[in-house]
């Protein structure tokens, strides 16, 4: 369930990467979200304080990443009021929609 089962609660995040959800077996039993939306990285603010999450990092090959290692850097940093980012929600896009 990450960061939640409640699509009302990601319209109050700024997605910053989604998984394809062409790549998921819908009908799957641990596949708790049906509209498709699966956000792997987000942030938003609260209260007066910021928030980051991603689900990556779990398998150690991941930090030796330049990528994954300047994400990491750059939320800190955001997160700790050392740079600034625009974390205005957006919704998930339509079926269809542009990308």
């Amino acid at each position: 369930s990450f960061p939640t089962r409640r699509s009302s609660d990601l319209d109050k995040v700024h997605v910053l990467l989604r998984l394809d959800p062409t790549s998921v077996d819908m009908t799957g039993p641990n596949v708790h979200r049906k509209d498709g939306d699966f956000p792997q990285a987000w942030a938003k603010t609260y209260g007066k304080g910021r928030v980051f999450v991603c689900a990556f990092g779990q398998a150690s090959e991941y930090w030796d990443d330049p990528d994954q290692k300047t994400m990491w850097l750059e939320a800190i940093k955001w997160a700790t009021g050392m740079t600034n980012a625009d974390v205005t929600p957006r919704p998930f896009p339509a079926p269809g929609a542009a990308k």
